[in-house]
């Protein structure tokens, strides 16, 4: 039988020590991008209780990409690899949790270049270059990559610049490939003469 997201995370967490297993409910309970976990919630939990929180929390698809994100920051570099692994070996089903969501595998996009995804290859250029991304921040809103929330945040940064790191460090990076594929189409729609330069880089 395949395994679940759930079920690659509660063996990296039953990997971690006591004390390594504090600091990663603290991290996580210290992320500032929504949506959060809140401390109370962290507790008393265990590694299961952390396993169905990440799900509950971030859905099926997000999960894996979350806790990777807080194992590398953590330097935990070891389970972060081991954790990427599982959830990119294929055979992964979703839960059922959510209908329609697919396998968490940081494989899946089409948009990868040299083993990232296009939008991380080209995240420097991509920054500096797009100049309208209020438009862009309205059709991530309505496919739910960003909440009402980090789109005002985000609408409240004083330069084009300034509201591309705060997307790319907020949404897109905790969103997986689901958001950043997204982002990549309507990209495709909105900087096609952008776009068309980048590929040929």
């Amino acid at each position: 039988m395949s395994k679940t997201a759930k079920d690659c995370l509660v063996e990296i967490l039953e990997d971690l020590d006591d004390e390594q297993f504090k600091k990663f409910k603290n991290k996580l309970v210290d992320r500032k991008e929504e949506p959060r976990v809140r401390r109370g919630a962290m507790q008393h939990a265990d590694r299961l209780d952390v396993a169905d929180k990440l799900v509950s929390t971030f859905t099926e698809e997000r999960a894996a990409q979350v806790a990777i994100e807080i194992l590398e920051h953590l330097d935990f570099r070891q389970e972060a690899a081991e954790l990427r692994r599982s959830v990119q070996g294929g055979g992964l089903q979703s839960g059922g949790d959510e209908a329609g969501t697919s396998p968490v595998s940081a494989g899946d996009s089409k948009f990868m270049v040299e083993g990232k995804h296009f939008v991380d290859h080209h995240r420097t250029a991509l920054t500096q270059r797009i100049c309208q991304v209020d438009p862009i921040l309205d059709h991530l809103l309505e496919k739910d990559i960003v909440n009402q929330e980090s789109y005002d945040q985000i609408r409240a940064q004083t330069t084009e610049q300034k509201k591309m790191r705060e997307l790319f460090s907020g949404p897109l990076n905790s969103s997986g490939m689901r958001g950043k594929d997204e982002f990549y189409l309507i990209l495709e729609q909105q900087q096609p003469h952008l776009m068309r330069e980048l590929k040929k880089t």
